[in-house]
């Protein structure tokens, strides 16, 4: 029989390498090199929530301020008190805490001459935590000592943190309040988790590709999306977020929900049944519970406030909807179909901003501007349609419009219709006072007024009636340039001719499309 050695083969390990975690940082500030060993050999193998020591060597006061003020994440410093003079371990204490302003790190005074520092002397006057002689640092001893101050360092670290991530929640929630718009506050939402989670350089947290969506109607849809998702409005969340939320998010049951799993992170903030909330966070990962409780809180008040601005946008949309089919209404008496309202409202919003009015002012010009006509509702259908020139009191009766428009919106405490009041009652004045119903003139008469009537007119002469052609730009200049000054504000008339190109792409954006039996 052969003697001959045969050895099997290893096992191939297939597990992945531990991860090595982020030590804990000692440092050592003696100038004694003998102790520095010393305590190197006692902590070898020492580990404390399984992260091992690194340490960190000083050999006098000022090269530990120089080590402290690179390396400001260090938990335990195991400081000498005679060193380059007697009292220099104190004062080093000192300028720690003074100086540095650094109140985390765990300071532990060792001495190899006792009688001249008093321990108790010392820890009453000086902010430190231990006061140790060397000759009493056993192995057992420093172990003892190392666990008791990384334990208080780990607590008070963990609570500063927290305060940070309520800082930043609250920081992030006041800079939210400023975003009025539903997308741009669901944007923000997604750029502002970034915040929340802590950016430390041992953080695992990776920049999310994200969506937020809203259910109103039974269908979630993605209101904003960050990453890859950019281009995802309007889609199906469903489509998007992974199966494995699918639980999450079919669910029935009122209240806030989150799920964080290996592939990303779901939320969803239901207050009934047709109305839910939805954050996703692809590849979000938080290394500890803090991180996780602050992510939750924070998703949690977002989604509430984005639940109140989703149903403020709903209120909006509608009351502008009713504004729409209220307008709509009369064009369609007075035989004005097509999207003569839209391009007015369009015009009159391009006009404001060119004008210098804030985007505020402006929107509501534009959301008021399809009122402007809303008094012609009193007005019999044969004098509103009538194709032969009107008599002087039928004229009386087609002029009435205006103040009935104001009359009938004047009321409303909703700022909408009271602008849209304004606005019928001001868009027939004239510049040179000969307008109606008042026969205000120049700045007198209000700038919604002033901009809707150039909007109104300038949409009308550009397209096309059942009456008339529409008019070519040439023509259309002309009028303008004959009634600048007498019909229509000078300096409106400049910057609509002045940025012509924006106003009749409006034009072709909302262009009106005719059936051949209209011919």
């Amino acid at each position: 029989m052969s003697d001959k050695l045969v050895f099997a083969d290893e096992a191939q390990d297939t597990e992945a390498p531990p991860k090595i975690r982020k030590p804990w940082k000692v440092l050592i500030v003696d100038d004694d090199e003998e102790v520095h060993s010393i305590t190197k050999l006692a902590l070898r193998n020492f580990t404390f929530d399984d992260r091992p020591l690194q340490f960190i060597h000083a050999y006098s006061g000022e090269e530990g301020i120089e080590q402290l003020s690179v390396h400001k994440d260090v938990a335990v410093c195991l400081l000498d008190v005679v060193m380059e003079t007697e009292h220099a371990g104190l004062e080093t204490a000192s300028r720690i805490r003074n100086e540095l302003k650094n109140a985390f790190i765990r300071i532990v005074l060792r001495t190899g001459q006792p009688g001249q520092a008093p321990e108790e002397t010392i820890i009453a006057q000086y902010d430190i935590n231990d006061y140790k002689e060397k000759t009493e640092l056993t192995r057992g001893k420093l172990h003892t000592l190392m666990y008791s101050c990384l334990r208080s360092y780990r607590d008070i670290i963990s609570l500063e943190r927290s305060r940070r991530g309520l800082e930043r929640i609250l920081e992030c929630s006041t800079e939210l309040q400023q975003k009025t718009y539903l997308k741009d506050f669901a944007r923000g939402i997604l750029e502002q988790i970034a915040a929340v989670i802590s950016q430390e350089e041992d953080a695992i947290y990776a920049k999310s590709h994200g969506v937020a969506a809203f259910d109103n109607t039974g269908d979630l849809k993605v209101i904003a999306g960050t990453g890859e998702f950019t281009e995802c409005e309007d889609k199906d969340a469903v489509t998007i977020i992974p199966e494995e939320f699918s639980d999450l998010l079919h669910s029935d049951e009122i209240g806030f929900k989150s799920q964080l799993t290996k592939s990303g992170f779901v939320c969803i903030n239901r207050t009934n049944a047709q109305h839910m909330g939805v954050l996703y966070l692809r590849d979000l990962k938080t290394r500890n519970e803090l991180e996780t409780n602050l992510l939750q809180m924070f998703c949690r008040n977002a989604l509430t406030a984005f639940e109140n601005i989703s149903l403020r946008t709903l209120l909006e949309d509608s009351q502008r909807e009713i504004v729409y089919i209220l307008g709509d209404a009369v064009e369609h008496r007075s035989k004005e179909t097509g999207l003569h309202l839209k391009r007015v409202a369009e015009i009159a919003y391009l006009l404001a901003r060119k004008v210098g009015l804030p985007k505020e002012q402006a929107q509501f010009i534009r959301e008021a501007a399809p009122l402007h006509d809303l008094g012609k509702i009193s007005v019999p259908d044969h004098i509103l349609n009538k194709t032969d020139k009107l008599d002087e009191q039928e004229w009386d009766v087609m002029r009435s419009h205006a103040q009935v428009g104001y009359e009938m919106l004047k009321n409303s405490d909703k700022p909408l219709l009271k602008l849209g009041a304004e606005i019928a009652r001001d868009h027939h004045e004239r510049w040179d006072g000969t307008g109606y119903p008042a026969g205000s003139a120049g700045e007198d008469i209000s700038i919604s007024g002033r901009i809707t009537a150039i909007a109104d007119v300038f949409d009308a002469l550009c397209s096309r009636r059942v009456y008339k052609e529409a008019w070519d730009m040439q023509r259309v200049e002309e009028y303008f340039q004959l009634q600048r000054g007498l019909h229509f504000d000078p300096n409106l008339v400049d910057i609509l001719f002045d940025n012509l190109d924006e106003f009749t792409a409006i034009q072709s954006r909302y262009k009106d499309i005719y059936n051949s039996s209209e011919d």
